[in-house]
């Protein structure tokens, strides 16, 4: 029967699936929340998915972001809404170490917690530098795997693209966005004017980008050809007056 059937998967994840380990200085007492997932709601703003690793997360905490132990955060928020996934939010006022469920902290963009980084209470921020805090996925495997510009067709609506990619990159992590002069060829060329250099996920990425601005609001942008960053390294050369290796990114082989 299907009841049983759900039995027998429930038994099995128990099984095979190991219980997370603890950190090695937990005492329960000093809050660390692993940030899983965030994303945007308009009505609510981010909402972020945390593991309590250890201590407790209460509505009226107030708590910080950290991304590691080499930038302390300055900012501080409070707890608004928390509780566990039913799949719908069911608000339980706090969670417990061992717990995962979900956080409302008044953050208005995902970026501001990104899946690795760690909530801690306002006041134990001094004492993050000696606090074990969970390893955090390399950056290489989370960078971009291609870049492309993005200009607008007339040089006018550059202020709307910037603001459309802003909006675009509350529900879509994977976006890198920086904004370019146009100047160069890894720029688009001085043809197409100032744009948006934005790292993607993949091809499809790009596709799905490139729909959503039309759809979502009506935008016609121009997309360069997508281009992979190559790590070039130069061995050193003994008819050269250096010895050292030398290290340089370029996406343009042809150039």
């Amino acid at each position: 029967t299907q009841s049983k059937s759900q039995a027998q998967v429930v038994d099995a994840v128990c099984q095979k699936i190991p219980p997370p380990v603890s950190l090695s200085d937990d005492d329960n007492k000093i809050l660390r929340a692993k940030v899983v997932d965030s994303w945007f709601e308009p009505l609510r703003g981010v909402i972020c998915l945390v593991q309590i690793l250890s201590g407790t997360l209460a509505e009226g905490d107030r708590i910080s972001v950290v991304e590691s132990k080499d930038s302390l955060p300055k900012e501080h928020f409070s707890v608004q809404d928390i509780g566990i996934l039913l799949p719908k939010r069911v608000r339980t006022g706090c969670l417990g170490r061992g717990q995962m469920g979900y956080a409302i902290v008044g953050l208005r963009d995902p970026r501001q917690a990104r899946p690795g980084a760690v909530l801690v209470r306002n006041k134990d921020v001094d004492l993050v530098p000696s606090l074990v805090l969970p390893a955090r996925q390399s950056e290489s495997s989370s960078q971009s795997a291609l870049y492309a510009s993005v200009h607008p067709t007339n040089t006018d609506e550059f202020d709307e693209l910037v603001n459309a990619v802003d909006r675009l990159a509350l529900n879509d992590n994977g976006l890198e966005v920086h904004q370019t002069s146009g100047s160069s060829s890894a720029d688009g060329g001085p043809f197409l004017g100032p744009g948006l250099r934005i790292g993607f996920q993949g091809l499809l990425h790009v596709e799905v980008f490139r729909q959503r601005l039309l759809e979502e609001f009506e935008m016609d942008a121009i997309v360069t050809p997508p281009k992979v960053p190559y790590n070039i390294t130069l061995m050193a050369d003994k008819h050269s007056k250096s010895n050292e290796e030398k290290e340089f990114v370029v996406e343009d082989l042809i150039n």
